[in-house]
């Protein structure tokens, strides 16, 4: 499956979900499950899943559905798995501390080095960090037209000029100099 028609197929699920059917709800809880349970496999050591995967796995599942509820649509900069994936790391961090709390375990005042390994950044890095792809993109989609923005997002996704022609429609040969004069334009608005 394409990245657009999955991009699509979740839309309609969201949208669906908005509008009240439990069934879409299963369905993209299925899907997104992978997500959840490694996010909880990450933040746990096997002590700690033993102790509070289940609370973990609850509240991970409820900030699942409030992330399809508040998902904006309309952009394109985030797509919908990486939205849910930041709103569910957040909401597991927040509600371990608090477990962990309640235990009278101790953990470092560096607590997100602890619970999610040593190479993981701290949330305000991570935001600053997603504030400032939301500026590149802006810049980006301000600079290309809806083809050529069309064109870098499925480049960008991994897909070959021979299979973005076959997917808009157009030969390898414009869409390699479609690339060109992306990165051309690109090159010059980023400088």
């Amino acid at each position: 499956m394409s990245d657009i028609a999955k991009n699509t197929e979740i839309a309609e699920l969201v949208s669906k979900v908005r509008n009240g059917d439990e069934a879409a709800f299963s369905i993209l809880l299925s899907k997104y499950s992978p997500l959840i349970e490694n996010s909880l496999a990450t933040m746990l050591d096997r002590e700690q899943y033993d102790v509070y995967a289940e609370d973990l796995r609850q509240e991970a599942t409820m900030v699942f559905y409030n992330s399809i509820l508040t998902y904006d649509m309309e952009q394109y900069e985030v797509e919908f798995g990486l939205y849910a994936k930041i709103c569910i790391t957040n909401a597991l961090i927040s509600q371990k501390r608090v477990l962990v709390k309640r235990s009278g375990e101790r953990y470092s005042d560096n607590a997100l080095d602890e619970f999610l390994g040593n190479d993981v950044e701290d949330p305000s890095a991570m935001i600053m960090e997603q504030e400032s792809l939301r500026a590149l993109y802006s810049v980006i989609r301000g600079n290309l037209s809806n083809l050529e923005y069309r064109i870098w997002h499925l480049y960008m996704s991994g897909m070959t000029a021979g299979e973005i022609g076959r997917s808009i429609g157009k030969s390898s040969k414009d869409v390699n100099n479609a690339i060109y004069r992306i990165r051309k334009k690109l090159r010059q608005a980023l400088q």
